[in-house]
């Protein structure tokens, strides 16, 4: 199980830290109610018992603790006003705190950036934060490092937000990048929510990012693939899964998915592949047998059409890091 540490500060914007805790417990929920564990732990903590927030709601919050978990992550959440006071006893406090603890992961919603940049968390870290608050982080931290238009910034183990409703975004990220990319798809479809990407950001799985519809045939054929990725579905397959007919679903699923079923099937098995690529030594005729590839030919091809390298360049490049 993963700790999760939200720090809330005076003044908190409650839904920087709400939006993105209720994702984690969403994987919670759906994760338990699969017969797994709960995967991740939320503890809401601050150096004031009860925060002022946004909507005046009173808060029971846990104290700053003295020991961190190894594998803990820690969000940031932002404060709400055009202007963030950062000598505040709190905010020194809480930066005092986050010097003396590490944490896996470093994630900040909104304004919280600025508290991340404060405490010395973002030196050499590309970043962003809310529009209105990016020259306040230009100046706490080298102004090229700060990018604009940007929904999210990952830098290594760090992760800033820009908006609101971006830490939700950012949020079903972490889930999908935790090797959870079909409850990150599970989680969106939930809530009604899936990622809106921009240029630059950072590629999102083929999970999330050609469900960004409300289509429920589509979401019905896009589930049956994702389930078995090693079968070979044909269109007449998934025309029953959809309850329509090949020609009507060829046409919704290209309309809705912005791909074909084709497309949408490599994509998911390429993603699978960088997967075991990235973190096995499996050879290639192996993964390319386990993500559903007729051979090691088709799976170097298409490979190579994607990604524009072979998949043993990639390995080796990976490995090096």
């Amino acid at each position: 199980m993963t700790p999760i540490y939200v720090l809330m500060l005076p003044n908190i914007l409650l839904l920087d830290a709400i939006g993105p805790a209720e994702v984690f417990q969403y994987a919670n929920r759906i994760h338990q109610k699969r017969g797994g564990d709960a995967l991740y732990q939320l503890h809401f903590v601050g150096p004031e018992n009860d925060a002022s927030n946004s909507l005046g709601l009173p808060l029971n919050l846990a104290p700053l603790p003295d020991k961190i978990e190894a594998n803990a992550w820690l969000i940031i959440a932002g404060l709400t006003g055009d202007e963030i006071p950062l000598e505040t006893p709190a905010i020194q406090t809480a930066c005092h705190w986050l010097k003396q603890h590490t944490f896996e992961r470093y994630i900040s919603v909104c304004a919280g950036s600025l508290i991340m940049a404060k405490a010395g968390l973002l030196k050499d870290k590309k970043c962003t934060t809310h529009h209105l608050h990016l020259d306040d982080l230009r100046g706490l931290v080298a102004p090229h490092q700060v990018l604009e238009n940007r929904l999210f910034v990952v830098d290594d183990n760090t992760y800033t937000s820009a908006g609101v409703t971006a830490g939700i975004d950012l949020a079903l990220y972490l889930v999908q990048e935790n090797n959870q990319a079909q409850l990150a798809a599970d989680i969106a479809q939930y809530m009604v929510l899936f990622s809106r990407r921009g240029s630059q950001d950072p590629s999102f799985s083929p999970w999330l990012e050609h469900r960004n519809h409300l289509h429920q045939k589509v979401h019905l054929v896009q589930n049956a693939i994702q389930s078995d990725l090693a079968k070979s579905w044909s269109l007449d397959e998934l025309a029953q899964i959809a309850h329509c007919s090949t020609r009507h679903l060829a046409r919704l699923f290209k309309k809705e998915a912005k791909v074909t079923t084709k497309e949408y099937t490599y994509k998911l098995r390429l993603n699978l592949a960088q997967q075991l690529l990235q973190t096995s030594d499996l050879p290639i005729e192996s993964i390319a047998s386990q993500c559903g590839f007729e051979d090691s030919r088709q799976f170097r091809r298409l490979w190579s059409r994607y990604f524009h390298q072979a998949p043993s360049i990639f390995r080796l490049e990976n490995q090096s890091l």
